[in-house]
């Protein structure tokens, strides 16, 4: 049976901002690599090569990195949603390159290589027009719900209220179709549900099937939802050490445990890297520096001196003087001042709020820090408190308790009452390329002598 897959990745990532402010969700890096990279993996792996990705307007980067696909064992093509205007649209933005069955998924999605040979088995079996996955779930009004009946899907219901939800089984990111869900799509409205509304078309007539799964499934929806994800990604990948011949690592430094170590990394005396942990190339992790539980620093980023973070992502091109950082992501670019800390605890203990448009939306966790946009800084002894967001280029002065999400463009400086104005003030990546190859010059020479 030949069978495509379209991946869906043009979506406006609203509520994951300030860290889809620059790039689509799914080319957010996670160990080195994009997540919709991991995506074509699993399709490679399952043998299903014939790949086309559905991008918004502004799509150079996916297609610049992923070009036709051969580094990755598959050809790939691509096909534009000129709006975002749900997951029926984007589909049918691909409808003219696909030729009988396919796969549906997302781009910033996560979840393990068996599932998609499962629901290839299924469909193979049947040879029906739709095969849907279910999971079962704590909290089941917060999705797409399976309603049974003997056995046999009749339904699936949006977001039920709470009590009122047909089953605990919601439904799976992972879909698969013949072309006949076009039809059911023309037919129905425009609307938020709208493939919801169409394929409830093709479950009426009886005209699907259902596999049961029970593995890892995450979604980049959240900016939060990038910390889970690391985890399942450091619990699939990183099952051992492994330092490249190209690092540099003081004798008087700890690796401890399943730490990556990529080409070019310096480790200098006295810092402790306890896995899991990522170290992308070229980066320089400083003196007395503690890195630990589940955090992955990305290329070309430096963690200076007595700095420690933990459960965090550092995207590349950072630079972190004698900070602390937990639970937080700090998006490329940015520059945190000596002793900044990004608070992640409340005094509550209870589970960390954030504003996502202007709705207070819980974390599900007690422990989030900051969430940081690309191009930021922050001046000497800033504080920024639990779920807190800075918008792209801005900066949060010396001395500053950040208590409220700063939007993009904007500078706050103290004393208290702060006050807030347009950033002004270029962020130059130019400027951090500078300072690192400088760096890099120095701890050279310091070695050799």
């Amino acid at each position: 049976m030949t069978v495509q897959a379209v991946i869906l990745s043009g979506g406006a990532g609203e509520r994951a901002f300030p860290l889809s402010a620059s790039k689509p969700k799914p080319m957010f890096e996670l160990l080195g690599r994009p997540l919709l990279a991991y995506v074509i993996d699993n399709l490679s792996a399952a043998g299903i090569r014939d790949v086309i990705i559905v991008t918004g307007p502004d799509s150079h980067e996916i297609r610049d990195y992923f070009g036709d696909g051969g580094s990755l064992g598959a050809q790939i093509r691509y096909t534009t949603q000129e709006q975002p205007l749900g997951m029926a649209n984007a589909l049918k933005a691909a409808e003219q390159l696909l030729e009988d069955r396919f796969f549906m998924l997302n781009g910033n999605d996560v979840f393990e290589p068996h599932l998609l040979s499962k629901v290839l088995e299924k469909a193979e079996q049947s040879g029906g027009d739709m095969v849907l996955v279910g999971r079962e779930m704590d909290q089941p009004w917060k999705f797409g719900v399976f309603e049974f009946t003997n056995d046999k899907v009749t339904a699936v219901v949006e977001k039920p209220p709470m009590g009122q939800e047909p089953s605990n089984i919601v439904v799976v990111g992972v879909y698969f179709f013949s072309r006949l869900i076009f039809d059911y799509i023309d037919r129905t409205p425009l609307s938020n549900y709208q493939l919801e509304a169409a394929y409830q078309g093709l479950i009426d007539e009886g005209n699907v099937e259902f596999v049961p799964y029970d593995g890892v499934f995450e979604s980049f929806k959240y900016p939060w939802d990038l910390l889970t994800i690391n985890e399942h990604l450091m619990a699939r990948f990183i099952t051992g050490p492994r330092i490249s011949q190209q690092a540099k690592i003081s004798d008087r430094a700890v690796i401890d445990g399943n730490v990556i170590i990529e080409d070019g990394v310096r480790v200098l005396e006295n810092a402790v890297v306890r896995g899991p942990a990522y170290i992308g190339a070229n980066s320089v992790i400083g003196n007395n520096v503690l890195i630990w539980n589940h955090t992955s620093i990305a290329a070309n980023s430096v963690v200076g001196f007595s700095s420690e973070i933990k459960r965090s992502l550092i995207a590349s091109n950072c630079w972190i003087h004698m900070a602390y950082v937990g639970d937080s992501i700090i998006s490329e670019n940015c520059s945190l001042g000596a002793g900044t800390i990004t608070a992640n605890y409340r005094f509550d203990e209870g589970h960390v709020t954030v504003d996502v448009g202007g709705e207070p939306i819980s974390s599900g966790s007690d422990k989030l820090g900051a969430i940081m946009g690309p191009d930021c800084k922050t001046g000497c002894n800033a504080t920024l408190m639990p779920g807190v967001k800075v918008g792209p280029h801005s900066i949060v002065g010396p001395g500053v308790v950040l208590r409220d999400d700063l939007p993009p463009d904007s500078l706050i400086l103290g004393p208290a009452p702060y006050t807030t104005t347009e950033n002004v003030i270029e962020l130059s990546a130019e400027a951090k390329e500078h300072k690192m190859k400088t760096l890099r010059e120095r701890t050279r020479s310091e070695s050799e002598t």
